[in-house]
Formats: structure tokens, C-alpha cells, sequence
């Protein structure tokens, strides 16, 4: 299906990008040719081929002004990059450039299956907006820790730390990804102090443990006064 025919058409949240010249940022991206995909996160699990290249997904337009507006952005993978938003004005679609709206941020409508920055979700218009977006994409995800940590480091951002603790849990009880294993001793790290900035001390003094051990594991010595 081509890509006129399927934004604010049809009712899929993600497609993939099949149309090899997209590289080329072709004016004519109406014509992209996607493949719509019908999961309720951007996963892995429901794409054909490479979890890789190009895929268009529901968003969101959050301002202070007006309740969040239906759009789509772009998004390359694995940098997890987003170049562009997709609009519809007076039944016309439009590209343009970037995430930033005319007095907002687009944010993504649904989770995504992929670590990169996790203030792709962040529109400091209204910080609620992308939390809410993971925790109801939460459930509904193939591995929920990928979603999880997004959530966990936009919770603490905003203080909000005891969800924050809730959150970096779930990853730190599922991760079993290769991108995210690499990290989990971070992980435990952030945990211990948001513990220990709720005064629950116990638990932040083991969570230090499991940090130490793992980091000694990884790094083949324990972590010196620079690293703790």
C-alpha cells in the first residue's frame, strides 16, 4: 500500500517502509510503498525481515495550548532516529522537517521495541503525555523492559521517583536483550539512588551491591572512587 493511502486512512499504528528510494528524501513520499504492520508496539516480532531501516508510526502533537493531535513521524532503525512528522491540512498530507510543532513537540503515539534516547517521548510541553504513552504500551509489548526503560528515565526526570522504582524493575527483572544486558549494572545504579532519595536505605545499599558485583564481573575489577 502506498503511503497517501494508508496515513490517516487506515487504522494500523506502524508501518514499514518497503520503497528503497526513501534514502534519497524523495519528495515524493506519497508513493513510499508500506507494509503495515499489527502490532500495538514497533517490535521486532512483527516485522518481516531485518529489525532495521525505515518505519512510519502513529505520533502524537502535545502542546500546552490544545489537546494532543493524530500524526505520524518517521523513524529510522537501529539509530532509532526521527527526521520527520506527517501532517494532514484541509485532507492534504504534508512532511516537515523535525519534530517540533508549531507550538509543541511530536512524541510517538506508541511504544518502541528498541533502546535509543529516551527523549524521543519527552515534550516538556506536557511530560505526562509521553509517561502515559508507555505505561499503556506496557502490556501490550513482546519484551516489556524495552518500554520499561524509556518509562523508568522519564520518571525520574520528573521525580516522580517511587513509579520511577517501579519501572527500572521490570527491566531489571526482564532484561534479557543483548542491548540491555551490557547496561545492568547502570541500571542498578539508578535504582540505588532514587532508593536512597525516598530514604529507603536498605535497599539502596543493596542495590549498590548487585552494582559493584556486576560491574566487577563486566570490567574484571571493582568500580574505583571515580566510577561509584
Amino acid at each position: 500500500m502506498k503511503l497517501s493511502e494508508a496515513l490517516f486512512k487506515e487504522p494500523w499504528q506502524a508501518y514499514q517502509v518497503l520503497s528503497e528510494y526513501w534514502a534519497t528524501d524523495s519528495d515524493d513520499f506519497s508513493e513510499w510503498d508500506l507494509r503495515p504492520l499489527s502490532g500495538k508496539t514497533l517490535a521486532e516480532e512483527d516485522v518481516d525481515g531485518p529489525f532495521q531501516g525505515l518505519f512510519i508510526i502513529a505520533g502524537k502533537m502535545v502542546s500546552k495550548k490544545t489537546d494532543p493531535q493524530s500524526c505520524y513521524l518517521d523513524l529510522t532503525l537501529p539509530e532509532r532516529i526521527a527526521g520527520h512528522h506527517f501532517v494532514q491540512i484541509a485532507g492534504r498530507l504534508e512532511r516537515r522537517r523535525g519534530l517540533r510543532a508549531a507550538d509543541g513537540r511530536v512524541i510517538p503515539a506508541i511504544g518502541i521495541e528498541k533502546l535509543g534516547d529516551y527523549t524521543l517521548f519527552l515534550a516538556k510541553e506536557n511530560p505526562s503525555a509521553g509517561i502515559n504513552v508507555l505505561k499503556g504500551g506496557i502490556p501490550n509489548a513482546h519484551h516489556r523492559d524495552y518500554l520499561a526503560y524509556d518509562l523508568a528515565l522519564l520518571l525520574r526526570d520528573q521525580r516522580r521517583y517511587e513509579e520511577a522504582i517501579d519501572a527500572f524493575s521490570i527491566v531489571l527483572a526482564e532484561s534479557h536483550s543483548a542491548e540491555i544486558s551490557p547496561i545492568l549494572h547502570m541500571l542498578y545504579r539508578e535504582r540505588a539512588r532514587l532508593y536512597a532519595a525516598i530514604g529507603q536505605s536498605e535497599k539502596a545499599v543493596e542495590d549498590e551491591n548487585h552494582f559493584a558485583a556486576l560491574f566487577e564481573k563486566k570490567y574484571g575489577h571493582a568500580p574505583g572512587p571515580h566510577e561509584v
